[in-house]
């Protein structure tokens, strides 16, 4: 299993499109999201091998929400995406892949 490929886009949009309106009600759905409940929310998401616009909006706006944090994130997560080959765990203040059930 992959993850999502982050790409930049300098076309601006029209803040009434359903893109925008999309990724803003999944950013605003995760702002006030515990470290732990995030946790949650990518390890119920990362089985899924299905792709959906909307899945790649709402991954997106988890990967943020985990960069916005104080948790060490870099297993995982990078400049370029997020990977979502293994579920996460919590240790203190860093976020580990569970690379062996």
């Amino acid at each position: 299993m992959g993850g999502i490929r982050i790409v930049d886009s300098n076309e601006e949009m029209d803040e009434n499109h359903w893109s925008v309106i999309m990724k803003n009600e999944y950013k605003d759905r995760l702002a006030n999201k515990t470290i732990e409940e995030l946790v949650d929310n990518f390890n119920s998401d990362q089985p899924s091998q299905g792709w959906v616009t909307a899945r790649g909006y709402f991954l997106a706006a988890l990967r943020q929400a985990f960069l916005d944090s104080e948790i060490d994130c870099s297993s995982f997560i990078s400049e370029k995406g997020m990977s979502l080959q293994y579920q996460i765990r919590l240790q203190g203040n860093i976020i580990f892949q569970v690379k062996g059930n």
